[in-house]
């Protein structure tokens, strides 16, 4: 009422507010619930009320106030707002004495295809220059030629600075403009790669060219972009998270302390719609669960899109302070993209920077290799990839994969293309078809015509640009048409393949084919429309694929050496390539104190690990250990002490043993162990003729275990591998690994690495002893008979268990029948 007063008597309008954040009063509850979530505390609202209020409710709340109804009006009646959308337009590219972006662009491609066509000795230009005078014109038509000399000038710049750029990505592969500009490396001439599947009138989207740059300088390229254009003119995009289904069950579960030993129950029975509805911890669950699904949950930033505009993006784009040195926009990509704004995506992809290491590698002994123009047809390559040698290799490293390229043996750049098409949900059923016929299994075509456009992929359609071909040579389609049929059909809407079959048939009819091959053919086309991969993608990712398989197979210790570099820290990946590497005759040492650095290094053709491969040794602690070395190299073991002692800790240092750094001070690792202690140094210098007392070294199995503590694998002290060089042919018995289950008696290599003691109901001794051989467990059980018979050879040796398959409640075991030790 006094608010009301002093509104009245001072002429101010007052106007209805309410907070509203739910609809109903039993959604309280589920926004307590989300701020929780939030903030990770109790939020009770007590009497607030945010719920969507009923007319009678506000009127009621505001009776009060006696101009509200009036004044509410006033303020309706005062707005006068018209959403104007402003014209978004990329950054004007500044041409060389302000020539015509039309006739500049057309001038740097034509220059562009001159040189092409010198570096490739293609002699017959005719097609080259057909094709890129009609690219020129749709482009320049459809005003996109500042688009293409934004991207040309920062590509430009990137391969001035010696930065990598991918051969190409996605349908802009498909463009001669692009690959004449040097924005792609991929002749689409060359592998039948359409520009209209890239750019097409008929569907007016803008064009999309996503660039593959090292993960390590793309931010390089973008600072160049920023600083070009300007801090205002420049922004990342905002993507975000919502509740996904089992990620908001854990979270309100977690809000309503329901018991851990509950919720795996309780998410099982949610997920199957299987929830009893008398149990009100579950209901309690689920309601509210189900309503804070979807909503979002968390702002990120856009892994590689960027947007430019010509505009002051802070006058019309809600901003903040994003991951980079400029701003971020609030909304995400969709929001931004339907306002007319551009999306550029810089992508940076690891294994660009894993193969411009290796370019460096090489040059700094010499070698100069042209990555773009390497021979496609190497044997080397191909037997590699026949092999399936594929680990470290982008595309190509899952066992699916090997399992398909041992099958197919490869012996071309085509098969490569057609495989990473291939290798997906649903085509996949084709690829044991397209081996066959590869070949030589005998195939028809539908119709002899088809052989020119289906004869690479042996009458197989594996390609998008093989649909538009198909619906140029049958039914008369220009390209642009054939690709608005490959979108049509590839969304199988009814209506759609009705009205696209009617057109291709008529198509079909006028090219003199009949109707029910001109039926056959589009019911062809519509089965394989989900199967059609973008050539463009597939032939740019392939070259990306061969050129590591290329260097993998003719610089094969430089590879590798990148490869571990650039998993230092992955345990697994870096025990995979070093074990790859030692069949590969190549000589891998562990860390030393002494030439160790902060990544792997070759030396006397031997590549030896780095400091930081050994637990708790990163990269300060490294850097610190290399000055102090700068000056005088360690040479005693008494003098690594004094001189690591403000380095490292203690546990440091053990792990510094156990890693082998320090094996080259000659003593055996237990004796370094036993004088490691850093809180005792420099007494030996006052005692004469000291000497440190040397112990009889660890076990192998006590070194295997110590060594995986400190690396996370083995390397010195391998099990497996002594393993193998003891039987080298397998013929006697089988590691742990490799034990065959369906046989009923084996005989296993490896160490006992626990042992239990358990009485049974008879009072009887049994032991539960688990035997390894570096890689992989087994448990075996060994009855009182056996526990008295072998107990004396139940120690820390290599030996030979000969062990029995044994059925305990419906589960495979395993019986202890004899042992021997090596």
């Amino acid at each position: 009422k006094l608010i009301n007063k002093l509104a009245i008597n001072n002429n101010i309008k007052t106007l209805p507010i309410h907070q509203t954040s739910y609809l109903h009063d039993e959604d309280k509850s589920v926004l307590e619930t989300l701020l929780k979530i939030e903030n990770n505390k109790n939020e009770i609202l007590e009497d607030a009320n945010f719920k969507m209020l009923s007319l009678n409710e506000i009127n009621n709340l505001y009776k009060d106030y006696s101009n509200v109804e009036k004044d509410l009006q006033f303020f309706l009646n005062s707005i006068n707002f018209e959403l104007t959308i402003p014209k978004f337009n990329l950054p004007i590219y500044e041409t060389p004495e302000n020539i015509n972006g039309k006739d500049y662009l057309k001038s740097l491609a034509r220059v562009g295809l001159k040189r092409r066509l010198q570096l490739t000795k293609i002699k017959d230009d005719t097609n080259y220059i057909k094709r890129l005078e009609h690219e020129l014109d749709i482009i320049t038509n459809m005003s996109f030629e500042n688009y293409f000399l934004v991207v040309y000038d920062f590509i430009k710049y990137a391969k001035d600075n010696k930065i990598l750029v991918g051969p190409g990505r996605g349908s802009a592969a498909g463009s001669l403009v692009s690959y004449c500009l040097g924005i792609t490396n991929i002749d689409p001439i060359k592998y039948g790669l359409m520009f209209e599947r890239f750019l097409n009138p008929a569907r007016m989207s803008m064009p999309d060219i996503d660039i593959d740059f090292p993960d390590n300088k793309r931010e390089q390229v973008i600072n160049y972009v920023k600083e070009k254009y300007g801090n205002n003119h420049i922004c990342s995009i905002t993507t975000y998270s919502s509740f996904a289904e089992r990620s908001s069950i854990r979270d309100v579960a977690r809000v309503l302390e329901v018991p851990s030993g509950r919720l795996e129950g309780i998410i099982k029975s949610i997920l199957s719609n299987n929830v009893d509805e008398t149990d009100y911890e579950s209901m309690a669950v689920l309601n509210t669960s189900k309503k804070i699904e979807g909503l979002y949950r968390q702002t990120g930033t856009h892994a590689a899109g960027i947007i430019l505009s010509n505009e002051d993006l802070t006058k019309y784009i809600p901003m903040q302070q994003g991951a980079y040195s400029f701003n971020q926009a609030q909304f995400d990509a969709a929001t931004l993209e339907a306002l007319g704004l551009n999306k550029i995506d810089f992508l940076g992809i690891r294994n660009l920077t894993i193969i411009d290491d290796i370019i460096l590698e090489l040059r700094n002994k010499n070698i100069n290799i042209d990555i773009n123009n390497i021979n496609l047809n190497d044997n080397k390559t191909f037997d590699l990839l026949s092999k399936a040698d594929t680990s470290g290799l982008f595309q190509l490293e899952s066992d699916g994969m090997r399992n398909v390229l041992r099958k197919l043996k490869p012996n071309s750049f085509n098969d490569i293309v057609a495989t990473l098409a291939l290798y997906r949900p649903g085509p996949m059923e084709n690829i044991d078809e397209y081996i066959e016929r590869r070949n030589g299994k005998k195939f028809n075509y539908l119709h002899k015509d088809l052989e020119p456009v289906l004869k690479e992929t042996y009458g197989i359609i594996i390609y998008q640009e093989q649909i538009m071909e198909i619906a140029r040579v049958f039914a008369g389609y220009n390209l642009f048409d054939a690709d608005m049929l490959r979108v049509g059909v590839s969304k199988k809407d009814l209506k759609i393949l009705e009205s696209e079959r009617t057109k291709f048939v008529k198509g079909s009819l006028k090219q003199g084919y009949s109707l029910e091959l001109a039926n056959e053919i589009y019911d062809y086309i519509v089965r394989f429309a989900d199967y059609g991969f973008n050539k463009s993608h597939s032939v740019s990712y392939g070259l990306v694929s061969y050129q590591m398989a290329y260097f993998k197979a003719n610089y094969y210790t430089d590879f590798v050496k990148v490869l571990l570099n650039h998993v230092i820290g992955n345990v697994s990946q870096t025990s995979s390539y070093i074990k790859e590497a030692l069949n590969n005759n190549i000589v891998v040492l562990p860390p030393h104190l002494n030439y160790s650095t902060n990544k792997y290094e070759v030396v006397n053709n031997a590549i030896i690990m780095p400091l930081t491969s050994i637990k708790g040794f990163g990269l300060k602690v490294t850097e610190e250990i290399l000055k102090v070395r700068e000056t005088k190299s360690f040479d005693t073991f008494m003098e690594v002490k004094e001189r690591m002692a403000d380095l490292v800790s203690q546990v440091q240092f053990n792990n510094l043993i156990y890693a082998g750094a320090l094996d080259f001070i000659k003593l055996n690792r237990k004796t370094l162990i036993s004088n490691s202690d850093l809180s005792n140094i420099g007494y030996e210098k006052y005692i004469k003729d000291f000497k440190i007392a040397e112990e009889e070294d660890y076990s192998f199995n006590d070194n295997m275990i110590n060594e995986k503590l400190s690396l996370g694998f083995n390397l010195k002290y391998d099990l497996i591998t002594l393993i193998d060089n003891l039987n080298p042919n397998q013929a006697r018995y089988l590691k742990v690994s490799d034990l065959d289950p369906n046989k009923e008696v084996s005989s296993l290599i490896g160490f006992i690495s626990n042992i239990k003691e358990y009485t049974s109901k008879n009072g009887s001794l049994m032991y539960f002893i688990t035997i390894t051989d570096g890689l992989n467990d087994l448990d075996i059980t060994v009855f009182s008979n056996a526990v008295e018979k072998f107990k004396e050879m139940f120690n820390d040796k290599l030996s030979i268990f000969l062990v029995k398959k044994n059925n305990y409640q419906g589960r495979t075991t395993y019986i202890l029948d004899n042992i021997a030790n090596l």
